[in-house]
């Protein structure tokens, strides 16, 4: 009777040690960037803006001197630039929106949208 009781006892002790590890791993879990995409309506430089349309919403993304831009897939690309995007071009940028204009920290560009799944 006493082996029984000790363990399910050191069951029960277990069960609470896995549940509040796997809760304190899932909280340290950084949350997912913001993402924007669309076709490249307008680039201002002066403004560090691009300006994008995704069916018939135009919204901002702003850039800093530190945004990453990378030309090409997500499989594969080069390290890019700002001065190399072009309107009617595709960009898909992820950072963080402040209201509804996102500041990028990442940028991947290219000639037209990839309709293949990457």
């Amino acid at each position: 009777m006493r082996r029984n009781i000790l363990t399910g006892f050191t069951l029960c002790l277990v069960v609470l040690v896995a549940v509040t590890v796997g809760s304190a791993v899932a909280k340290e879990k950084k949350a997912k960037p913001d993402q924007l995409n669309g076709t490249v309506r307008s680039i201002q430089k002066d403004k560090s803006t691009i300006t994008v349309r995704k069916g018939e919403i135009e919204r901002q993304i702003i850039y800093k001197s530190d945004t990453k831009f990378v030309k090409g897939t997500a499989k594969n690309n080069t390290p890019s630039s700002v001065d190399e995007l072009k309107e009617g071009w595709y960009a898909d940028c992820w950072g963080k929106f402040e209201g509804n204009k996102l500041t990028a920290d990442a940028c991947r560009i290219r000639e037209q949208q990839n309709t293949t799944q990457q």
